[in-house]
């Protein structure tokens, strides 16, 4: 089928004979040999998908050559310490910031978001508890402390939304009429 392949695409290469490659060179040297040999390079173009194929095969066997086992590193936690992903301009803005014990504003605000959230969850969960024995004029003032405590949480959620860098990612708004249904469960 790889004979129909080549002879059907109009290729003006001749069918290649044995390679000039020594047998035994780098692992790529081989993969190619094999494609060569496949027929693979006789297409009229390499598509992607060629590359693709190749390159996984060239992972795969390195794998299982062990190419990867005992790397430095290896079973170690990663390096965050790297600044490679933080662009030039911040960099050493964020590294005064990671000295002094700071992190940039959005990652102190999501911290805080989170913060908030377990601290109005346990209140929550405390106030549900003792629901049933509160007189309806206390159960009303929680149920008002309640709301409150969810729009400051929904503020710092659009404050954040709108300072944070979009890779950060967003985070949900707060849907308060289903939170305050919870008061009471």
């Amino acid at each position: 089928m790889n004979d129909q392949l080549s002879e059907d695409s109009g290729s003006s290469h001749p069918p290649r004979e044995a390679s000039s490659h020594t047998p035994g060179g780098t692992l790529f040297d081989r993969l190619v040999e094999q494609a060569h040999a496949a027929g693979q390079s006789q297409r009229s173009a390499a598509n992607q998908n060629d590359f693709e194929t190749l390159i996984d095969r060239l992972i795969e066997q390195a794998r299982a050559d062990g190419a990867f086992d005992n790397l430095p590193g290896a079973g170690k936690p990663l390096r965050y310490d790297d600044d490679a992903l933080t662009p030039e301009d911040m960099r050493a803005g964020f590294r005064l910031l990671k000295n002094a014990g700071f992190a940039p504003f959005w990652i102190e605000a999501r911290r805080d978001i989170d913060v908030e959230r377990v601290r109005i969850s346990e209140w929550l969960r405390d106030a549900n508890r003792r629901w049933s024995r509160l007189p309806p004029a206390l159960r009303v003032r929680l149920r008002a402390e309640y709301r409150e405590m969810l729009t400051n949480l929904q503020r710092q959620i659009i404050a954040y939304n709108l300072t944070s860098p979009p890779a950060a990612g967003q985070i949900e708004g707060l849907r308060i009429e289903e939170e305050l249904r919870k008061l009471g469960d």
